[in-house]
């Protein structure tokens, strides 16, 4: 596909319309017109400007400046492309280099230590960053050429810095002693299943137990004797109950994207973040991605989504229904593993001015068991 390349020319000018009819005569299009004062601009297809100039010889006419893609093409020359080429070889350049590694720990032994053993992988003044992965590696290979004296080590990256965090490991040279526990009843509620790997069961399915009540004994008994101390250990799922709250308004407001989408960049120093540009969108969401750091700066693209807010109402009814999606998501944050609700029931339902107060029950198969160590000769006087 052909593109017409227009220029602009300009020319001086007394009478503006016999120059557009001596253009007009010589089949020449005009395709745009500006008058400023005693100058006119025309804007002509570029091989007509040479008929111009033959044709019209009772006017003087110069080349100003070229239309649409090739005006940009005349201001992409291959030093600025250089230019631009070099900035962003230099971005990439800072972006990927560490110029320090800090290691972080108060024996100046362990510091050398670890410092010696990351230049030998790589990782010293003026390198390149290492991909996620090789530096889990180099980790690990650390900690397992130095099993006896280090704990723990992380390398974080922070802008062109290497942060290298240790823990040492301290061996302590003595026997633990033994320990004997009960499994006990973290919370109230009817028992519904009981898995035991050491100890003695004490409670069955059906059950009430109360908070603290010993489910699983550490202490072995046979007619009536204790025979063995152990840590007992196992699992006691039980039917708890809860009663929870939630607050709706009654107004509220919906977003939808519209399709239209904007490009902006910001930057992040220690007193925020900062847009580069001026947003172009009225109502928008944004969405951030990390181009790269530089010392304490680091660089966003945002990706800003135009979206229209509809004004909303609950009623009653829906507005039941999403309170209890929300009691729900309160409820198993309380929660501590994967349990399983039993029942859900709207115990009372209002509404109050400007807001629906609804109120919940639940009852949860949920694992209530809890360690408690205990000690022989506490278990003797209490006996005595």
């Amino acid at each position: 596909m052909k593109i017409n390349h227009y220029i602009y020319i300009k020319t001086h000018i007394r009478n503006k319309n016999r120059i557009l009819l001596k253009l007009y005569k010589a089949r020449i299009n005009v395709y745009d017109v500006i008058s400023q004062k005693d100058v006119l601009f025309l804007k002509v297809l570029e091989s007509d400007y040479k008929k111009i100039k033959k044709q019209i010889v009772t006017a003087k006419f110069y080349y100003v400046t070229d239309s649409g893609i090739f005006k940009i093409k005349k201001m992409i020359t291959p030093l600025k492309i250089f230019a631009v080429f070099l900035f962003l070889i230099l971005v990439y350049f800072l972006s990927h280099v560490i110029v320090a590694v800090d290691v972080i720990h108060s024996n100046k032994e362990i510091r050398e230590l670890v410092k010696k053993s990351l230049e030998s992988e790589g990782i010293h003044f003026l390198s390149f960053k290492k991909g996620y992965s090789e530096l889990q590696e180099i980790k690990e290979k650390i900690l397992n050429s130095y099993k006896d004296k280090l704990e723990w080590l992380e390398i974080e990256s922070e802008g062109m810095r290497y942060i290298v965090r240790i823990e040492e490991r301290i061996i302590n040279h003595y026997e633990e002693e033994e320990k004997f526990c009960h499994i006990v009843a973290s919370k109230s509620g009817i028992v519904s299943n009981v898995k035991s790997t050491k100890g003695e069961i004490l409670v069955h399915d059906g059950q009430y137990v109360s908070e603290g009540d010993v489910l699983i004994s550490g202490q072995v008994v046979y007619n009536e004797e204790v025979k063995n101390n152990v840590c007992a250990s196992g699992e006691v799922l039980a039917e708890v109950w809860y009663e929870t709250s939630v607050s709706l308004p009654i107004h509220y407001s919906t977003k939808t994207r519209t399709g239209k989408k904007r490009n902006n960049f910001a930057i992040e120093t220690d007193s925020g973040k900062h847009k580069i540009f001026k947003s172009r969108l009225k109502n928008y969401e944004t969405e951030e991605k990390v181009l790269f750091r530089f010392f304490d700066f680091t660089f966003y693209k945002y990706t800003e989504y135009e979206v229209n807010e509809k004004p909303e109402e609950y009623t009653l009814e829906s507005g039941v229904e999403k309170a209890l999606i929300l009691a729900d998501e309160k409820v198993n944050a309380k929660l501590k593993y994967p349990e399983i609700i039993k029942t859900r029931k709207v115990l009372k339902k209002s509404i109050n001015d400007s807001t629906i107060e609804v109120e919940v029950f639940y009852a949860v198969i949920e694992n209530i068991t809890k360690q408690v160590t205990f000690s022989i000769e506490e278990v003797e006087e209490e006996g005595s």
